[in-house]
This record gives C-alpha cells, structure tokens and sequence, in this order.
C-alpha cells in the first residue's frame, strides 16, 4: 500500500510541468561574456594594421595583466614576431612594432 502511494506520487511529481525563468544578460553596453569572440554576433577584433588582433585583455592592476592575441596570453615585455607588448591597460594595449608604436583598443568607440 505504502509502495503504491509513493508510486503515485513519483509520478505525478514527473507530469507536473517545470517552470525555469529566463535568464538574460544586461552588460550594460558591454561585450556579453557568454558569447564568443571569434565568429559572434558584432564583435569585431581590434587589429594594429601588422597583422595583429587585439582580442581580450584580462588586466592586473598589480602589473600582472595579460593581453589575449591570436588566442594566446601575453604580459608586458613579450613579443610576437615583430610586435613587442609594450603596455597593458584596461581599454587598450600599447606595442611596438618596427619601432613604432600603436595603440590597439578593445573597442573601437573607446579610440581618442
């Protein structure tokens, strides 16, 4: 008898339907995180005219920032062939290349 009343309510627990809330983002104006860089919707990659793609930058204000280039993480000081990472802010990243520096933004409408 015990065993029939908990069958039926097993089962009428599993045809009650589930109700989830939807979840969205507000970024308020910035990147949804959840979306990948390379192949989302409006994301456009900041470029230095070298060559080189400015895709994310994971800043440190205790000098430990990384900058996130062709897929890869670099500090201040590295170098990619014959760009050398200069400076890493929050916004931007600063190189050298030829000589000459450039500044890459992380988005375009942060540009002076």
């Amino acid at each position: 008898m015990i065993r029939a009343l908990m069958l039926c309510v097993v089962l009428l627990m599993m045809a009650m339907p589930v109700f989830a809330d939807e979840i969205t983002y507000d970024g308020g104006g910035r990147r949804d995180p959840f979306i990948p860089v390379e192949g989302g919707s409006g994301v456009k990659k900041a470029g230095s005219g070298s060559g080189m793609a400015l895709e994310g930058i994971i800043y440190d204000p205790s000098g430990q920032s990384l900058a996130i280039m062709a897929g890869d993480p670099y500090r201040v000081g590295d170098s990619i062939g014959e760009t050398k990472i200069v400076q890493i802010r929050k916004d931007h990243v600063m190189v050298e290349v030829n000589g000459e520096q450039k500044t890459l933004w992380i988005r375009e409408e942060e540009q002076l």
